[in-house]
């Protein structure tokens, strides 16, 4: 099943917040934070930004409990680890 065009640009806007969201520490522009409010409800858009920072945070916790691959997404496993 492929991805209507709407929901490939929610899905394209996820991915490039999450970068910006590692990348930044958490410091993510307000102009890409009020278009991301814009695409997503309240309610998504939190549900989102908690699920997000959870995977972050496990990264964080997996490495204190010598856990490997704590966070199944592998591209946001690897942006956390560059960013240090």
């Amino acid at each position: 099943m492929s991805a209507d065009p709407d929901q490939r640009r929610r899905l394209e806007m996820v991915e490039r917040y999450t970068h910006e969201l590692v990348a930044n520490r958490g410091a993510v522009d307000d102009e890409l934070t009020l278009e991301m409010q814009q695409i997503f409800t309240k309610a998504e858009f939190s549900d989102l930004l908690f699920t997000i920072c959870y995977h972050i945070g496990m990264q964080y916790v997996g490495r204190a409990m010598h856990w490997d691959d704590a966070c199944p997404v592998p591209w946001l496993r690897e942006a956390v680890e560059a960013a240090g």
